[in-house]
């Protein structure tokens, strides 16, 4: 009875830190329960997801189903590759709102926020993205294609959205068919800007592409965009040149100074009209006195490549002619051998790039790595644009002095008439290196006065000499 007695504040001071070591423990424990991190231990995971299922199945005619669901050997992560949540990697056409996409650990539902339609032919995609809790992504696209209600139309309408300024395909642009009835169908192109729009209902299309800077999947003012016009049979090109529509006119962003200030190098804020002229009267360069300066010829980028080619093949054809008749037979040989170890030396690579990839593929576990894609950079039909000119100048401007250059009646892509002005400077003449002129002439200074010396102290002792006779 007498064996129990009260704790004093050493006993409470331990019974509060053992209290304190407990509850972390079970915070960390549940934390750990919670998180979707797999184990320490065992081999490393090196492999992607595989899917295992999709339903409805891919070209199926099914009654309005609550939810595409698309179920994977193992965990998706809820964090994307290259996108902030899991519906931005999703495209359903025809498009109905943003889609909604539930996660489950091993299995993905998706739906069109305003539900699935019947009598309907849907295509939904899946870019490149998922990837499982070990950041091991996926990397190809999941597309199925499915009706509500109806045959699956073989239609197809391919092409290319092109980046009109840039000159190359416009990656991730997003394409859309409207129909009559304002029903939209959309795809998502490709890093190279290659696009294929499948199962469309034949008929016309009002078709557009654009960038979709902010992916909200509408057409903003200030993102690029092209529109045509097409009637969808059963395999359509359709092909885009993207640029930025506006009603502002060109301006004149730089000027630069090359070609020991003979030529000016002027760069625009945007591209101009591909049938634009360039007259030398159209061209005004002032003095701030207002004085004229006159200007000999102005060059497109396009013609000054050909002048600046032409100048090349001039010059590798007077060398080469040199070469070939100061060359020897042994010369030539030595060639040619050199020829074919750099063709020996470009098969060999191509055999080490295959060794590497059945090596990774052994690594992931005998699945086969997706073939490098090798299919070239599509090619504009259209001319190119440009938003540089060069000015040639009949004489050197003069440094450190002010210039206004005006340039008359340029035209925009949309169409926009401007005449755009810009000031700017000549930069200060280059100093002069005087140090091997003031070397020279101090070593001819030296190089007099000795030799004067000596020639005066000569003449001196030869006077001495006859005086002292």
């Amino acid at each position: 009875m007498g064996s129990e007695r009260p704790l004093g504040m050493a006993g409470l001071h331990a019974n509060a830190t053992k209290r304190l070591i407990a509850w972390a423990s079970a915070v960390v424990l549940g934390t750990a329960c919670a998180n979707q991190t797999q184990p320490p231990g065992g081999p490393p995971d090196i492999q992607p997801p595989l899917l295992l299922s999709i339903s409805p199945g891919d070209s199926a005619v099914v009654a309005t189903p609550k939810a595409l669901v698309l179920k994977f050997d193992e965990v998706i992560s809820e964090t994307p590759v290259g996108a902030r949540e899991l519906q931005e990697l999703v495209f359903i056409s025809p498009k109905s709102g943003l889609p909604e996409v539930s996660w489950g650990r091993t299995k993905l539902e998706i739906k069109p926020r305003n539900g699935w339609k019947p009598n309907t032919v849907y295509s939904v995609v899946i870019r490149r993205g998922l990837q499982d809790l070990r950041n091991n992504a996926i990397d190809s696209t999941i597309r199925v294609v499915f009706s509500t209600g109806g045959p699956i139309p073989s239609t197809r309408v391919t092409g290319v959205v092109f980046d009109w300024a840039a000159g190359k395909g416009l990656p991730a642009a997003l394409v859309e068919a409207i129909a009559e009835d304002s029903t939209t169908y959309q795809v998502l192109a490709d890093s190279a800007g290659r696009y294929e729009l499948r199962t469309l209902p034949a008929g016309p299309y009002l078709m557009r592409a654009y960038a979709d800077r902010n992916n909200n999947r509408e057409l903003d003012p200030l993102e690029t965009w092209d529109s045509v016009r097409v009637t969808v049979t059963q395999s359509t090109l359709a092909e885009f040149y993207a640029f930025t529509h506006d009603t502002v006119g060109i301006r004149i962003t730089e000027v630069a100074i090359e070609d020991s200030s003979r030529v000016l190098k002027v760069t625009f804020d945007k591209p101009y009209a591909t049938g634009q002229f360039f007259p030398v009267e159209g061209v005004i360069l002032k003095k701030a006195d207002s004085s004229d300066v006159t200007v000999r010829r102005v060059e497109t980028l396009v013609q000054r490549a050909i002048a600046d080619t032409l100048a090349r093949k001039t010059k590798a054809d007077s060398i080469a002619s040199v070469n070939l008749k100061d060359s020897t037979d042994e010369q030539r040989a030595r060639a040619d051998t050199l020829a074919r170890a750099k063709r020996a030396d470009s098969v060999a690579a191509v055999e080490r790039a295959d060794r590497e990839a059945r090596r990774l593929a052994a690594l992931r576990g005998g699945r086969p790595i997706p073939p490098r894609d090798t299919t070239p950079p599509p090619k504009m039909q259209r001319p190119p644009v440009f938003n540089q000119v060069f000015i040639y100048l009949e004489t050197a401007l003069p440094p450190q002095t002010q210039f206004r250059l005006q340039m008359n009646n340029l035209r925009s892509l949309s169409g926009t008439l401007k005449s755009p002005n810009r000031i700017f400077s000549t930069p200060k003449a280059p100093p002069v290196d005087t140090t091997t002129k003031r070397d020279t002439i101090a070593r001819t200074d030296t190089t007099t006065r000795r030799d004067t010396t000596t020639r005066r102290d000569t003449t001196i002792r030869r006077d001495t000499t006859a005086r002292r006779r």
